[in-house]
């Protein structure tokens, strides 16, 4: 499943994404930036960059 996360969130850097966690906290933002093990998010709700780890996304919404 992290694998197509990763793809999914390489090809979709600049857009919008929701992002739920396996401990059900959400982040809501612009998708900056990522490596094979991060992700950044342009949170909205802080005006923070977020720092997230991808092996503990449980569900991502990539937003047109």
């Amino acid at each position: 499943m992290n694998e197509l996360i990763k793809e999914r969130v390489k090809e979709n850097i600049g857009k919008e994404v929701l992002i739920f966690l396996i401990n059900n906290f959400r982040y809501e933002g612009k998708l900056t930036n990522s490596d094979d093990k991060y992700v950044e998010v342009l949170d909205r709700k802080s005006g923070g960059y977020q720092i997230i780890l991808i092996s503990e996304i449980k569900q991502i919404e990539i937003r047109e």
